[in-house]
């Protein structure tokens, strides 16, 4: 029966993957304690890690599958935010390069009356563009990290939902082993 119990724990640690390790370890710990307990009857040592390795399972997969979807909406969230500013950063980025490229082009000219004219013109023209690209670029970072904070929360609640579920549920799957373990086999 050991040696039983010892294979379930080491394909349950393995699936544990991806539960955080404080909460893997508790629940390692319990496990194990469990099975170092000498038990009395092997029949109902065997009904009841038959009847509740199932059960554990279906926990830690809820629990897997809950993680997964929240990383999930967290993308596909990120993504939309991403897709919704590339235009603007597109145009940001093309006001940069053409007011770049109007002051380089006064360099080109022959003589230094014309190039001087060509900056003094043009950089006035082009620092109004920029400040302007400016005040939108700023106004841009605000409401992106407005919305990338948002999208972060509603990730950490989800994921802190799904972590309390799967505590709560394994919690009460373990008190049941127990009971079950202890010759108290309940029908529900």
């Amino acid at each position: 029966m050991l040696f039983k119990a010892l294979s379930f724990l080491l394909v349950i640690s393995s699936v544990f993957a991806e539960v955080p390790s404080e909460a893997r370890l508790n629940t390692d710990r319990a496990l194990l304690d469990l099975m170092m307990q000498p038990r009395g009857d092997a029949a109902v040592d065997a009904y009841c890690w038959g009847r509740y390795t199932p059960v554990m399972k279906e926990i830690i997969d809820v629990f897997e599958a809950e993680s997964k979807q929240c990383q999930t909406d967290y993308d596909l969230s990120n993504a939309a935010i991403i897709a919704n500013y590339t235009g603007l950063r597109e145009n940001v980025t093309a006001i940069a390069k053409d007011s770049c490229e109007s002051l380089q082009r006064c360099d080109g000219l022959q003589t230094q009356l014309e190039a001087f004219n060509c900056f003094g013109t043009t950089g006035r023209d082009q620092a109004q563009k920029l400040t302007s690209m400016s005040g939108t670029s700023f106004s841009a970072a605000i409401s992106l990290e407005e919305e990338i904070s948002r999208i972060i929360s509603v990730q950490k609640l989800c994921s802190e939902k799904a972590l309390a579920r799967y505590s709560n549920d394994n919690s009460q799957a373990l008190k049941e082993l127990t009971e079950c373990l202890n010759g108290n086999i309940s029908e529900s």
